[in-house]
């Protein structure tokens, strides 16, 4: 998958979470708050609902090095094959990790988070190399 490629599939990812946050939202809260922050903070949410909204925020914060590390490599021109499939990894481990963080169940997750990790190691490192 092209690096640019990856970078469009990681906003869709977290389009869809954040989606999945707001529709959450609605069926359970009603739709009073819509996109508004409003809401009481007195408000307790389910285990799902915690990690609905975990799982955006990770999200979220995964993009402040997901995001510079395959753009600057796509703009530094690097498009070889190991380096795509590292970015189709990026993208298929947020994808589960997101799925994974849904399920609740403990650590299984790590293993998307390693996955991700290790890729984009493998790209900063074929950039470090690159001559």
């Amino acid at each position: 998958m092209p690096l640019e490629t990856a970078l469009v599939w990681f906003g869709v990812i977290t389009f869809i979470v954040i989606g999945v946050e707001i529709m959450y939202t609605y069926a359970t809260r009603g739709f009073g708050f819509g996109f508004s922050s409003n809401r009481p903070a007195s408000v307790e949410k389910s285990p799902l609902g915690l990690r609905i909204e975990r799982v955006y925020r990770n999200q979220v914060e995964a993009s402040a090095y997901v995001v510079p590390i395959l753009g600057g490599a796509a703009l530094m021109g690097l498009a070889t094959p190991a380096a795509q499939t590292a970015a189709l990894l990026v993208v298929l481990g947020r994808a589960a990790f997101c799925v994974l963080y849904y399920t609740g169940i403990p650590f299984i997750r790590v293993l998307a988070f390693l996955t991700v990790s290790l890729s984009l190691l493998f790209i900063l490192y074929t950039l470090a190399t690159m001559g």
